[in-house]
């Protein structure tokens, strides 16, 4: 019975990543969990959590096997042995969540109220840190569509919002297994409250009128082009005249202050000391992704071009996705895999952008997953470019997820962002984290989005970070040495 239970619980809390439209789910998704670790030994809560983490992230990450079915050159049963090795890997982290819950619950007598949520939220902010930088499937995140839900993230990030959703989950479960009526009543009660609290708040927080200081036109470019013939040297003449072809009509029909392209849009290095070779013309500045040559390596960058066509500024990725851009461990991965895959240097420096007295910081791709590097590189400024290509990931869920970082991101420091991938999801994320417009994914589109650029206030997680995640971890670390101290006496 434990199993199903456990499986079930991966299922519910997986397919809000899937299918938004089940976001609500998170809310009692980890309820059969609870349920079927009651009362187990350490082994048994290892092999239920693992076997829960296996089931939950291949249905909310079997985005993974599309890049690597398609594009690793494997049969279809290795790719297949590929994505649930990584799984099985990953899900080693919901293993340590039951086993570290069963281990302090018995030592302590803790109430779960306490420890279910300082423990996940603990174990997720660890995943953040060692888990080669896979920074997706965080359980704040399956809210990301309702703005309502969401707004706590501008005082504690994503790990605030996931120590909510547990807390209530576990407020459920605690009224569930109550045996008495009225009691059982009240719990359930409190968890409706928390749930209604954090939406009042949501709604109160989206009514605030902000001030604007001034707009800014952005033009998006979605070439929607599709790998195969970015890696296909054929294609490049082709490619080079439909973007070029794309970004005409744009400015020309909507005449943006800038013009935007996805990262690597053609896939070609550029020389900073010569002009850029495109829309020569036109006039118009321009900021687009594609490859530097610097020392050992090329860097994966985003450049601004001026008006002049001069190549004026550039940031060049600082955090790189372990596989798809570099390889980790070079000297033990054999030479028959290594020579397979991308050598991309990682750039060193954090860059601001400025036109026309407005500035921005720009994201490439993976990076506006990761909150602590945004929130490092983030000086208040007016808004946030991400440009990315999701065209390895097909018409996955994966292309979606990252979408839902980028709100989080737009909440966390109440900021614009600008979010263009080559195949979408494009678009104009609010920083009340609300998408005002945005390209369907897998579509050739442009358009140009007015950015409201609201008057600069520091958040409470832009001054304070991610001290709830952090906090959790430390508290476990902190009870885990209690407890060991108290063993080692008892022992003496």
């Amino acid at each position: 019975m434990s199993y199903y239970l456990i499986i079930l619980s991966g299922l519910m809390l997986g397919l809000p990543f899937v299918i938004p439209q089940f976001a609500l789910l998170a809310w009692i998704g980890l309820i059969p969990m609870l349920k079927g670790l009651e009362n187990r030994s350490w082994q048994q809560s290892l092999k239920l959590g693992w076997l829960f983490g296996i089931t939950f992230l291949t249905i909310s990450s079997n985005w993974l096997m599309e890049p690597i079915i398609k594009f690793s050159g494997y049969p279809l049963i290795v790719s297949a042995l590929i994505f649930f090795i990584c799984a099985a890997i990953l899900a080693l982290y919901f293993a340590l969540f039951a086993v570290i819950l069963n281990f302090l619950q018995k030592q302590f007598n803790v109430a779960l109220l306490i420890l279910v949520p300082i423990v996940w939220t603990g174990v997720e902010f660890l995943r953040s840190i060692y888990s080669f930088q896979f920074l997706f499937a965080f359980l704040g995140y399956t809210q990301s569509f309702i703005p309502e839900m969401i707004q706590f993230a501008q005082v504690g990030g994503v790990y605030l919002v996931t120590f909510i959703i547990v807390l209530v989950n576990t407020i459920f479960y605690v009224a569930w297994q109550t045996d008495k009526q009225k009691t059982s009543m009240i719990y359930g009660l409190i968890a409706i409250l928390i749930i209604g609290g954090v939406f009042a708040y949501g709604r109160w927080e989206l009514n605030q009128i902000s001030s604007t200081k001034t707009n800014f036109r952005v033009g998006i470019v979605q070439p929607n082009i599709p790998q195969h013939k970015k890696l296909d040297s054929d294609y490049y003449s082709q490619l080079e005249k439909k973007l070029v072809r794309l970004s005409e009509t744009e400015i020309q029909k909507n005449k943006p202050d800038l013009l935007v392209w996805p990262e690597t849009a053609i896939l070609r290095s550029y020389n900073l000391d010569r002009k850029f070779p495109y829309l020569k013309d036109y006039r118009t500045p321009l900021y687009v992704g594609g490859f530097v040559r610097q020392g050992n390596g090329p860097l994966n960058s985003a450049l601004l071009v001026n008006d002049q066509g001069e190549i004026v500024n550039r940031y060049s990725k600082n955090i790189l996705v372990p596989w798809g851009e570099y390889v980790p461990f070079p000297n033990i991965v054999p030479d028959f895999i290594e020579t397979n895959l991308n050598h991309i240097t990682p750039g060193k420096e954090k860059t601001e952008f400025n036109l026309k007295n407005v500035s921005w910081i720009g994201a490439i791709c993976s990076e506006i997953l990761n909150p602590d590097y945004i929130r490092d590189a983030y000086n208040q400024n007016d808004f946030i470019i991400n440009i990315s290509n999701e065209a390895w990931f097909g018409d996955s869920s994966a292309p979606r997820q990252v979408l839902q970082a980028a709100i989080f991101r737009a909440v966390e420091h109440q900021v614009p962002v600008v979010k263009i991938g080559n195949t979408g999801i494009s678009g104009l994320i609010s920083p009340q984290g609300k998408i005002l417009k945005k390209t369907e994914l897998l579509t050739t589109e442009t358009l140009t989005v007015k950015v409201e650029l609201p008057k600069r206030e520091e958040t409470i997680y832009y001054l304070i970070g991610d001290i709830i995640g952090r906090g959790s971890l430390i508290a476990i670390i902190l009870l885990l040495l209690i407890a060991a101290y108290q063993r080692y006496n008892s022992k003496e």
